[in-house]
C-alpha cells in the first residue's frame, strides 16, 4: 500500500522472514511444530517430546478401556469388544467368553485394515482351535512330571559295542529295568556283587595307579546303571563308600595289584554282610518284640525286612506256645501288586493272612494293633521315602490311633530334605495300569484315546509326623534323630 510508513513495512518484512533453525544435536532430532512453524514457535527439546508421547499413550490407553472404543489401541494392541454391556452401571456386561467371541467375530469381519494408530489386528490361522480344558491340564501334567526319570528297556546292543561295560553290568541293568530285580536291598546287593566281579576281572594298565584308574573304569558302568533304573539313596551311599575305599588304597603304602583287588573284594563282602544282612537280622530281633499274641499287624506292598520280622515273630511265638499266633493284613495296590508275593511267603509259613486293596484299608484299621512299613530311604528331616501309597496308609493309621513303625537300615539314610514326592521320584511303567484283569479284551490303548496321560509314580513321601518310631540296627529311634545318626555313621563308614 502506498500509505504505509517505512517502520510498518520493515516490521511486515521481518515477520515474513523465518528465523534460522538451530542445528540438531546428536541426542535429539528436531520435529516440525504442530502449528506450522511460525516466527514465535521454538523447537521442542527431547525431554518435551518424551513427555508428549507419554501423555498421548496414557490418553490412548484410557480411551481403549471405555466400552465401544476402538479395538486397536496404541501399538496395535486389541481391546475386548463390549457391545452387549451398557455404559451405565444398571446393566450387567457380557461374560468373558461372549466378549472374546465377539472380539474374534469383529476382528474377522473387519479384516486386516489399519486402525487409528496404523497397526492392523492380528489374524489367527483358519485351522486354529481354542485348547480345551482337558488338553490344557494334560499339557500342564506333562510339564509337571517331565523332569522325572522313566523306566525304559536299555539298549544292550549299543552297550556291548562300546566295550566299556562289563557283561555282568549289562545283565544287571536288564534285570533292574525289567522289574525282575526290585527292591532297594535287592538292587543294592546286586549292584555291589556285580562291582565285586568287575574288580576281580579288572587289570590295571601299564604306567597307571590302581586307586586312580579304577574309579575312571567304573564311572561309565555306574552311569549306565543309572539310565536303566535310578540307584536310590541306598545305592548312592554304597557307591560313595566304594569310592572312598578305593581312595584309601593310596594311603596304605605299596601293595601289589592282586592285594589291592583282594582288599576291595573283601571290603565289599563285609559291607553287604554288616550293613544289609546283619542289619536286617537285628531289625527283625527288635521289631518282633512289638508283636504280641492275638495282634493284628498291617503291612503294605512288599518289604524284605518286614517279611523277615513277621516270619521270625511267628516262629518264636510258635516255639514258645504252639497255640499262639497273630494275624497279618497285607494291603496292596495296582499296578505292581507286590503284596501278592508277600502274601504267598507269609501264608506258606502258616501265618493267618488277609489280603485287601488300598481303598478298603479304612475298614480294617479299626481292628489293627500295629502297622509295619518298609522304606527305600529315610531323609534328613525324618520323611519316609517308600512305595507309592505308604503315605495314605500312615495317614489313616494315625487317624485310627494305630502306631506306625518303619523298618529302615541306616545305609538308606539320606542327607537331603524332601518336601514332596514330585521333585525327586520315578515314573513307572503304565502297561499294567491300563490292563483290566477281569476283561483283557477291554484294555485301554492310549493311542486311541485323546487327552489321556497315564501316570504312575513309583514312590511317595510320608511326613515324619505320621511315623511313631523307626526301627534300625541301632535300635528304635524317632524320625528326628536321622541327622544324629548320619553324624555318627560318617565317622565309622
Amino acid at each position: 500500500m502506498a500509505n504505509e510508513t517505512p517502520s510498518e513495512s520493515s516490521a511486515t518484512s521481518s515477520q515474513n522472514k523465518q528465523p534460522k533453525q538451530p542445528k540438531p544435536t546428536q541426542n535429539a532430532k528436531p520435529e516440525k511444530a504442530a502449528t506450522g512453524g511460525g516466527a514465535g514457535d521454538k523447537v521442542k527439546s527431547a525431554k518435551d517430546l518424551k513427555k508428549e508421547k507419554r501423555a498421548a499413550a496414557v490418553a490412548a490407553r484410557a480411551v481403549s478401556d471405555v466400552p465401544g472404543s476402538n479395538e486397536a489401541g496404541i501399538g496395535g494392541r486389541p481391546s475386548l469388544n463390549t457391545q452387549n454391556s451398557g455404559i451405565d452401571g444398571g446393566r450387567k456386561g457380557s461374560t468373558f467368553g461372549q466378549t472374546v467371541q465377539q472380539h474374534h467375530q469383529s476382528g474377522s469381519s473387519s479384516g486386516a485394515g489399519p486402525s487409528h494408530s496404523g497397526a492392523g489386528i492380528p489374524k489367527r490361522p483358519n485351522n486354529y482351535s481354542e485348547p480345551s480344558a482337558l488338553s490344557l491340564s494334560t499339557i500342564q501334567q506333562n510339564l509337571f512330571f517331565s523332569h522325572l526319570p522313566k523306566q525304559e528297556f536299555p539298549d544292550t546292543s549299543a552297550a556291548l559295542t562300546t566295550g566299556k561295560l562289563h557283561p555282568i553290568i549289562i545283565k544287571l541293568g536288564v534285570l533292574m529295568s525289567s522289574g525282575q530285580l526290585r527292591g532297594s536291598n535287592a538292587r543294592t546287593m546286586g549292584m555291589m556283587s556285580a562291582f565285586r566281579e568287575v574288580i576281580r576281572d579288572y587289570e590295571c594298565p601299564d604306567q597307571a595307579v590302581l586307586w586312580k584308574d579304577l574309579p575312571i573304569y567304573l564311572s561309565p558302568m555306574i552311569a549306565w546303571l543309572e539310565t536303566c533304573r535310578p540307584k536310590g539313596v541306598g545305592g548312592g551311599n554304597a557307591i560313595r563308600w566304594l569310592k572312598s575305599e578305593i581312595n584309601r588304597l593310596g594311603e596304605q603304602g605299596d601293595r601289589s595289584e592282586a592285594e589291592q583287588k583282594d582288599y576291595l573284594v573283601e571290603a565289599i563282602g563285609l559291607y553287604l554282610r554288616d550293613r544289609i544282612e546283619f542289619a536286617d537280622k537285628v531289625i527283625a530281633d527288635n521289631a518282633k518284640e512289638k508283636i504280641r499274641n492275638g495282634d493284628t499287624v498291617v503291612t503294605y506292598a512288599r518289604s524284605s525286612v518286614v517279611e523277615r520280622v513277621l516270619l521270625e515273630a511267628h516262629r518264636d511265638m510258635k516255639a514258645s506256645d504252639p497255640g499262639a499266633g497273630f494275624n497279618v493284613v497285607v494291603v496292596d495296590s495296582r499296578p505292581l501288586l507286590e503284596g501278592q508275593q508277600s502274601l504267598e511267603a507269609l501264608s506258606s509259613a502258616g501265618i493267618s493272612c488277609t489280603y485287601i486293596l488300598l481303598p478298603l484299608l479304612s475298614s480294617i484299621l479299626s481292628q489293627a494293633d500295629l502297622v509295619l512299613l518298609g522304606g527305600s530311604a529315610l531323609h534328613s528331616d525324618g520323611a519316609l521315602y517308600s512305595r507309592s501309597g505308604t503315605a495314605i496308609v500312615s495317614m489313616l493309621a494315625k487317624e485310627h490311633r494305630v502306631p506306625v513303625v518303619a523298618c529302615v537300615e541306616t545305609y538308606k539314610f539320606g542327607e537331603k530334605v524332601v518336601l514332596d514326592g514330585v521333585s525327586t521320584n520315578e515314573l513307572g511303567k503304565v502297561d499294567q495300569l491300563l490292563i483290566n484283569p477281569n476283561n483283557p479284551k477291554s484294555n485301554i490303548q492310549t493311542s486311541k484315546i485323546n487327552n489321556l496321560t497315564p501316570l504312575h509314580l513309583v514312590y511317595d513321601v510320608t511326613p515324619p509326623s505320621l511315623i511313631t518310631a523307626v526301627c534300625t540296627e541301632i535300635g528304635f529311634i524317632p524320625p528326628s534323630s536321622v541327622p544324629t545318626v548320619l553324624g555318627k555313621a560318617s565317622n565309622v563308614v
